[in-house]
């Protein structure tokens, strides 16, 4: 064990309470339970809800702002200025975390995503050893075009780590071919089974109309990669061939749009009373616990949180055969798998439960069961951090010359604004830009105190 405990600097992507940041938050929580860590987090600007998660637990965090090397846009079509501010942001990110590192002078820095690389290249260049968490495939998953393209992303994650954590055994499989092998390792997230349980035992209304329904449940941002539509037109199905079955749908779009093709489901089966749409829970479990059958259609999950916490409380997942579901759900025996994006296949599982209501309570002790398996598993956070503490204590085996040439290059960016500076260059369109969003944000103020 150490000495001491090892501190760390820890970069989010945002500072949002998504699946990632909630990981982060397991297993820091679990480290710390055990004194093994200091963490110190980077965090993104504008504050959110992380932030009051970290203030909660008394962790030192440090606002930035910065945006992605990745884009839902292809780098072809962005506009020339935009591209110019972002590596503008970014560089200014770079130098403001290496007086982070000189300030807090971590044993380790970690990043908390595949999208954001500044902490990675600010350890490289302070020469401390980094560990970089992959959580997510990033383009199947979550539509990210990476601006050197996924497989030189991977790379370049590989070159710029002395440990590489992906957070299931499919997603190290997948990412093998671009990341050194000998930094590869899994890590199945430290939940506390208990603190689940105690969370959907909390206070929430029942979403469900029906006595005797077969309840489904489906949650996470609502999106077409998500799969929502195809569970709303198989409960759609499973009504028409004369079983009573309803829908819970727990989260928000990111986009309007990103529902179109729930709502285009909902109308063609005429199943509005039998789908409903709760919004964002803070406490999704609360809500969770009224259903029967959880469902995992995203496209692409790399892990599958939701999956897990769907076992955790002892739900049978009827799960896409796509991404890491499969390595979640033992088909037949804690769930079923259906065939990715094929409702057919979906409303046959979904048939199996409610033409057998026993198997609800059968299959969910064996989930139940399964989840508490995976948290004994080799895959776990006291493996992981044996694994970090010997980078630590071997820390000039793992650290490169950086290229001195590259740390100058960051610079020119803000040469280029002292220049535009200088001669008074800016665009008529970040004029535009500044004023618009500088009165949207008195109106959204003013909008605000009006309404308290």
């Amino acid at each position: 064990m150490a000495t001491r405990p090892i501190k760390t600097l820890i970069l989010s992507h945002s500072s949002e309470l998504a699946g990632a940041e909630r990981s982060m938050l397991d297993l820091f929580d679990y480290w710390t339970k055990k004194k093994l860590v200091t963490p110190h987090f980077i965090i993104r600007r504008p504050i959110k809800g992380l932030a009051k998660e970290l203030r909660t637990r008394d962790w030192d965090y440090t606002p930035l702002y910065y945006t992605n090397w990745s884009n839902r846009q292809a780098h072809a079509h962005r506009r020339a200025e935009d591209i110019y501010r972002n590596a503008l942001f970014n560089t200014k990110a770079i130098f403001a975390i290496e007086r982070i590192i000189a300030q807090v002078k971590p044993d380790v820095v970690m990043t908390n995503t595949i999208v954001a690389p500044w902490a990675a290249l600010a350890a490289h260049f302070q020469k401390i050893p980094h560990v970089w968490f992959v959580r997510e495939y990033g383009d199947i998953d979550n539509r990210h075009i990476f601006e050197v393209g996924r497989e030189k992303m991977l790379q370049d994650i590989s070159s710029l780590s002395s440990l590489v954590v992906t957070n299931s055994k499919t997603l190290t499989k997948d990412i093998r071919l671009y990341v050194d092998n000998d930094k590869l390792t899994t890590l199945y997230n430290p939940f506390s089974l208990e603190g689940l349980r105690e969370k959907s035992q909390q206070s929430a209304k029942n979403p469900f109309k029906s006595k005797d329904s077969l309840k489904i449940v489906i949650t996470g941002r609502i999106a077409p990669t998500k799969g929502q539509a195809d569970a709303a037109e198989a409960v759609g199905r499973l009504n028409k061939l004369g079983h009573d079955a309803e829908l819970c749908v727990i989260g928000l779009p990111s986009d309007p749009d990103d529902a179109d093709s729930l709502h285009h489901a909902i109308v063609k089966y005429g199943i509005s009373n039998r789908v409903h749409l709760v919004g964002h829970r803070a406490n999704a479990l609360a809500t969770v616990k009224f259903a029967d059958i959880g469902i995992m259609a995203s496209k692409g999950e790399a892990f599958g949180r939701v999956t897990f916490e769907y076992m955790a409380l002892g739900l049978p997942v009827i799960g896409a055969d796509s991404g890491a579901t499969p390595e979640l759900i033992e088909d037949g025996k804690s769930g079923y798998l259906y065939t990715l994006g094929n409702t057919k296949s979906l409303t046959e599982k979904l048939i199996c439960y409610a033409k057998d209501h026993s198997l609800i309570e059968k299959h969910g002790n064996r989930a139940k069961a399964h989840a508490t398996q995976m948290m004994n598993s080799e895959c776990n956070a006291d493996a992981l951090f044996s694994k970090i503490q010997h980078i630590v204590e071997n820390k000039e085996q793992y650290i490169k010359q950086p290229l001195n040439i590259a740390h100058r290059w960051l610079e020119y960016p803000s040469i280029a604004e002292q220049y535009i500076s200088d001669t008074g260059t800016i665009s008529l369109y970040w004029i535009i830009y500044r004023r618009v969003r500088h009165w949207g944000k008195l109106v959204y103020l003013w909008a605000t105190k009006k309404s308290r």
